[in-house]
């Protein structure tokens, strides 16, 4: 514990020291609403530019995903997991901030497993996505610390729902917004 916290340390005063930063890492703390909802840790890793100077990014999500399955005879709430892989570009040339767009492959699993009126019900929901585009705009706070509020949807296909788990009752269109609180080294 004490290595890993003068690593960080480390890594923070380096990044402070320098006067152009080429290379970034931003972690950050990662807040999505939608269909699951999740909680996590987001990666930004810094690529080169593209053609025209847009700068562009590698992104890197691993989530806490939580769903709610309701139906008209029971309500339950499943958790499991979210990973997010995609890319990242900015739409102003040679800046890391401001508007961006960004799409993820996606894969998640939430696992069900309550006792209800006495009765185990257990099941579990997966799906993949390859469209699963946001545009957001990121405002940078002080050198290091970033916010980063998004906006876009996710197009889902699943898999074929397990134990009690029937997809009829998940949508595979869904709207999501959602924020991330970063610091970069």
């Amino acid at each position: 514990m004490k290595n890993l916290v003068y690593l960080l340390t480390l890594l923070s005063i380096g990044a402070f020291a320098q006067e152009k930063q080429k290379d970034v890492v931003t972690v950050s703390a990662n807040y999505n609403f939608s269909e699951p909802t999740q909680y996590g840790v987001s990666l930004e890793f810094t690529k080169d530019t593209d053609l025209d100077n847009r700068l562009t990014s590698r992104m890197f999500n691993v989530s806490y995903g939580q769903l709610e399955y309701n139906n008209e005879n029971l309500k339950s709430t499943g958790q499991g997991f979210v990973i997010e892989l995609g890319s990242r570009t900015y739409f102003k040339k040679s800046l890391r901030e401001g508007f961006y767009g960004e799409n993820f492959i996606t894969h998640g699993q939430i696992k069900f497993n309550e006792q209800i009126n006495g009765e185990n019900f257990e099941g579990k929901y997966t799906f993949w996505s390859i469209f699963n585009p946001n545009i957001g705009y990121k405002i940078q706070l002080s050198k290091n610390l970033s916010l980063d509020p998004s906006v876009g949807f996710n197009w889902k296909w699943e898999v074929k729902g397990k134990g009690g788990i029937d997809n009829r009752n998940f949508d595979n269109f869904v709207f999501k917004y959602g924020v991330k609180l970063g610091y970069s080294f």
